[in-house]
């Protein structure tokens, strides 16, 4: 019996050290509880589902719109231009820049990535898009998924 009691005094210590580890505090991170206010810039705050030029196989050079139409399904793509319309139920918009248009589907999680950093878009903004060129089934256009947009 002695055995199985120091055991699980053993693992009980080292979980406690474990807990103490991982648990220190890092400056500028959030604690939980913390109220924060959208828009609120927190030091060194990563914003959830936010792409970092050059990670993800995103390359740091935005590409002409008319590209996309040369990629295949789900390749990353960076582009650059304005949202200039609405284009219906699911989320679409029409995306122009200088060298033609493309439909971008953007998720409510990328609506919301800009509304806590407290930045609006609008037609005459350029914005940068990170996403990936997706062909859906019985269509001639390519979609780009937006996974993150940054305001030039």
């Amino acid at each position: 019996m002695t055995k199985y009691t120091t055991f699980i005094i053993c693992c009980f210590a080292m979980f406690i050290a474990a807990g103490s580890v991982f648990a220190q505090f890092i400056p500028g991170q959030v604690v939980p509880g913390q109220q924060i206010v959208p828009g609120q810039i927190v030091p060194n705050q990563i914003v959830p589902g936010q792409i970092v030029p050059g990670q993800y196989g995103y390359g740091l050079q935005a590409v002409p719109v008319v590209q996309a139409w040369a990629y295949g399904h789900k390749m990353p793509i960076v582009i650059q231009g304005s949202i200039i319309q609405f284009y219906g139920g699911k989320d679409l918009y029409i995306f122009r820049d200088s060298s033609g248009d493309v439909l971008i589907k953007i998720g409510n999680k990328e609506w919301q990535n800009l509304w806590f950093q407290g930045i609006t878009i609008s037609a005459t903004d350029t914005i940068e898009i990170y996403g990936e060129v997706h062909w859906p089934k019985n269509s001639y256009m390519p979609e780009v998924h937006v996974r993150y947009i940054r305001k030039l």
